[in-house]
This record gives structure tokens, C-alpha cells and sequence, in this order.
């Protein structure tokens, strides 16, 4: 009887006190361990989403830009349609300062070609893409002479209005953009107008978690130049 009320006495007793310490250092480092496999998971969910972000945006900006020079009538040195809202000195088609001039034949509300009686041709609206920090933009410069141009010439968000929309954000995350244009020899040239074909290279890069998501993607298209 004496020894059955010892055994309830040391079971009525609980933990002792390095008992219990020891029971709460393994639960923290088991909730460490879970927290960090759980922070892991997620950074690395994150980064796998940015980056396959990343690859669609690259692409479809590749894929956009394609079919407007493909439908477009070359690159152009300059800006030949007034800009009020143009840099200093005009647009200028430069890898330096990141800005291609596309021009774009003018078409009405039936998507037909708006032409020009004195030349028997196309009016050409322009297309300038501009890069401002990270993010490329697409402007619009429609011609004025061009009657029943479903274009309209855009403005930055901070003046759009309804006679002149924002510029079209184009691509988020850009570290880098080079085109190259080449002649119809295939060989590198350096003025827009003698291009027959163009290559654009560009890289985007995005940082999640302190460590940087880098992807590259490029394409080369022929220029119809001629209509």
C-alpha cells in the first residue's frame, strides 16, 4: 500500500525544472526548424513565380515587337511626327539611350490603309519604345495628316487624357535591351534606314530574398521596309 502511494506521489509530481527546460529547447529548435523549411518553401515558390513572371512578360513584349516591324515600315533614325512631349533634341533610334523609332502604316476604322495622294503610299504613325529606369514604355505618335487614323498620339500617365492616352507599359524588370540592326547582306549596319533585319537582346532581372532572378531572351525578325 506505502509503495502504490510513492509511485502516485511521483506521478502527481509533473516536470522537474531541467526537465521542462530540456522539453522547451527541443520545441524551439523543432519550431525553428519548421519556421525555416516554411520560409524556404515560400522564397522559393516566390522566385520561382517571378522568374516564370519574368519569362512570359520577355516573351510577349519579343513576340508584340515582332509583329509591328514585321507589319511596320523599318526603323526610322528619328522622330519625323512632332512630339510635345519628346526629349530634348527629338527621339533618336539609340542603343545608348535605349529607344527604337518603328514606323507603322496608318489605318481607318475598317483597317484599311490610309494613303497618302501625293506619294500613293501609306501615312506612317510611329512607334517609339523608351526605357525609364527599369520599365520599358511604348509611345505613339500619330500622323496628322492621316484622316480617320484609328492612332492616337500618347502622352506620360502624368498628362494622359482622354485625346491622349497614357504610353503603353511594355516590360517591368529590365536590366538591359540591345538591337541590332543588319543590311541585306546579313551585315551589321548602324543606320535604321538601310535595315533589313534587326535583332533585339535583353535581359530582366528581378531580386526576391536578397537573391537576384536574371533571364535573358532575344529574337530576330525581317523588316518588310516596303509596301
Amino acid at each position: 500500500m506505502l509503495a502504490n502511494t510513492n509511485h502516485q506521489r511521483k506521478l502527481q509530481a509533473g516536470f522537474t525544472i531541467p526537465e521542462l527546460m530540456i522539453s522547451i529547447t527541443l520545441i524551439g529548435i523543432i519550431s525553428i526548424g519548421i519556421f525555416a523549411a516554411i520560409i524556404y518553401y515560400f522564397a522559393n515558390m516566390t522566385r520561382n513565380n517571378i522568374f516564370a513572371e519574368m519569362s512570359v512578360s520577355s516573351q510577349n513584349f519579343l513576340r508584340t515587337t515582332v509583329e509591328e516591324l514585321r507589319y511596320g515600315a523599318g526603323v526610322r533614325q528619328n522622330n519625323t511626327i512632332t512630339d510635345s512631349n519628346e526629349p530634348i533634341g527629338g527621339w533618336d533610334t539609340s542603343n545608348d539611350s535605349f529607344v527604337i523609332i518603328i514606323a507603322v502604316p496608318a489605318k481607318d476604322s475598317n483597317q484599311d490603309y490610309i494613303i497618302n495622294p501625293s506619294t500613293n503610299e501609306p501615312y506612317n504613325n510611329e512607334l517609339v519604345y523608351f526605357r525609364q529606369g527599369n520599365t520599358l514604355y511604348k509611345r505613339t505618335l500619330a500622323d496628322p495628316d492621316a484622316t480617320g487614323n484609328t492612332l492616337k498620339t500618347s502622352c506620360p500617365a502624368s498628362l494622359a487624357s482622354s485625346s491622349c492616352p497614357a504610353d503603353r507599359k511594355l516590360l517591368e524588370n529590365l536590366n538591359t535591351i540591345q538591337f541590332t540592326l543588319y543590311d541585306q547582306d546579313d551585315v551589321e549596319i548602324n543606320d535604321p534606314l538601310l535595315a533589313r533585319s534587326i535583332e533585339i537582346d535583353l535581359n530582366v532581372r528581378s531580386d526576391s530574398f536578397g537573391q537576384p532572378q536574371s533571364l535573358d531572351n532575344s529574337i530576330r525578325t525581317t523588316l518588310r521596309n516596303q509596301f
